[in-house]
């Protein structure tokens, strides 16, 4: 006769909703490494996602390599094709130009909401970080660069205290920073690539919103990123 009596698990056996977790949290740490890889350009538009190659040099099965792939399709970075497998998106002049005019409007946006809630030691705060990006250049450390000039965009989306235009810089600015190498877009100068976020700060500081604007549309680099 079978018992009626709920199955009790042992102290040893482990929970299945921890098996869940630990399977999520895996293929967060997977999808954070192709992502890793996109930025740095050792993945390029086109290329294709080997999952046995990706799972035997990872040291795990495919199953969260597949749920790390599905999570980067729904951010539009790979495309799978019927019988083909997974590739790298390839994106187009157009996708480019429509980052970053979206990028200046919710900076616009961000930047207005900031100036009345700022604070002198927010201004301070921003003018380091710039001071960070002329040592990241001033070394040549292109890449560092490019995620400080982004942190430094991201922090006055946070000083608007606007949690929605934050969240739409955030899931923004990862491609921003992927087109920077698919592009293979290098800077002109890479020290006046930083001194030109200064005027950034100086426009916070005066509270005036119009100066802010202009200093916050696309810099000249940044239009020359839209043209390639």
């Amino acid at each position: 006769m079978t018992s009626s009596y709920p199955h009790t698990a042992s102290p040893d056996e482990p929970l299945l909703s921890n098996v869940l977790i630990d399977s999520r949290m895996l293929s967060d740490q997977v999808a954070e490494h192709l992502f890793r890889e996109l930025v740095s350009g050792r993945l390029r538009g086109g290329q294709r996602i080997n999952e046995a190659e990706l799972a035997r040099t990872l040291g795990i099965s495919r199953n969260p390599i597949r749920e790390a792939i599905r999570k980067l399709e729904e951010r539009g970075l790979l495309v799978s094709s019927p019988r083909r497998g997974t590739f790298v998106r390839s994106f187009t002049k157009q996708d480019i130009e429509d980052v970053f005019s979206f990028r200046t409007m919710v900076e616009d946006f961000a930047v207005r909401q900031a100036l009345t809630r700022i604070t002198p030691a927010d201004v301070e705060g921003l003018r380091k970080m710039v001071d960070g990006m002329v040592e990241a250049a001033n070394a040549g450390k292109e890449m560092e660069l490019v995620q400080k000039d982004i942190g430094f965009h991201q922090r006055i989306c946070e000083l608007s205290g606007n949690t929605q235009t934050l969240r739409a810089f955030n899931n923004l600015h990862a491609e921003v920073q992927i087109f920077i190498t698919l592009v293979e877009h290098r800077f002109e100068s890479l020290e006046a690539a930083a001194v030109d976020h200064y005027p950034v700060v100086d426009a916070v500081a005066s509270g005036d919103p119009d100066s802010c604007i202009l200093y916050t549309s696309p810099s000249p680099r940044d239009r020359q990123k839209s043209r390639m």
